[in-house]
């Protein structure tokens, strides 16, 4: 995409939740998508985690550079804000300091002219009472990936989607009753999910599908799965299959 056009695309994004994992994830994706559609060699990546107000004032100083800094070669420029801790409540974002500074940023922000410019915002909880997240849903996009929850009876979909989207970007396939165990092995943990996909692909790598043997074999299972198995076996009225879970 030419610089030229950059206009008639979102220029913000805002990408935040419990589900950590997927948040960096889609960071990473959106970055690198924007990266190449833009050209350019003056991308920049800042930190934004804080453990205390001056670290974020600090953060934002930096964010306020990258975005007023035009590219040294051309072209169009990605400024990503990476892992922002203090866009909800906690003793950091609420410091007088820090609430100012963030309103003045909105601010900016609302009058930027992003002809050639694109921000990235990556973070856990937002506030969405805030003056700087109000400016981001007007000009921008936000997306929010919700962490998994066990009381939630959909998780377990949910899961397994995401779990045969990553297979499937490895270049390999599952079949159900493999995707519904290694789901119900791993509990709703995304992050551990990734990684448990990660070591089956490799112990799967001269083979194109995933069975549930493999699983079985390669899978580490977390305390919480043992619950869900317990749960599944009693629902299916298995009782070898129950007796066996409760030993």
């Amino acid at each position: 995409m030419a610089v030229s056009s950059l206009t008639a695309t979102i220029p913000v994004c805002l990408i935040a939740g419990e589900d950590e994992y997927g948040v960096k994830l889609r960071g990473r994706q959106l970055f690198q998508q924007w990266s190449a559609e833009i050209g350019g060699m003056d991308h920049e990546i800042i930190d934004a985690a804080a453990l205390n107000s001056g670290d974020a004032l600090n953060s934002i100083k930096k964010l306020r550079e990258g975005l007023q800094t035009l590219p040294f070669f051309g072209g169009g420029k990605v400024v990503w804000w990476q892992n922002c801790n203090f866009l909800s409540e906690s003793r950091t974002a609420n410091s007088s300091a820090v609430t100012a500074a963030m309103t003045e940023l909105a601010a900016e922000i609302k009058v930027f002219r992003w002809d050639t410019v694109r921000l990235l915002i990556t973070a856990g909880d937002v506030d969405k009472r805030k003056a700087f997240y109000k400016a981001l849903d007007k000009i921008g996009r936000v997306e929010t990936f919700a962490g998994w929850s066990a009381e939630d009876k959909e998780w377990t979909h949910q899961a397994e989607n995401a779990a045969r989207q990553q297979i499937g970007q490895l270049g390999l396939s599952i079949d159900d009753g493999a995707c519904a165990q290694l789901v119900l092995s791993v509990g709703p943990n995304p992050r551990f999910l990734a990684t448990e996909i990660e070591k089956l692909a490799l112990y799967c790598l001269e083979r194109a599908t995933i069975t549930a043997k493999d699983v079985e074999a390669i899978v580490t299972k977390q305390k919480t799965s043992r619950a869900f198995a317990l749960a599944d076996a009693l629902g299916a009225r298995q009782l070898p299959r129950l007796l066996k879970t409760l030993k």
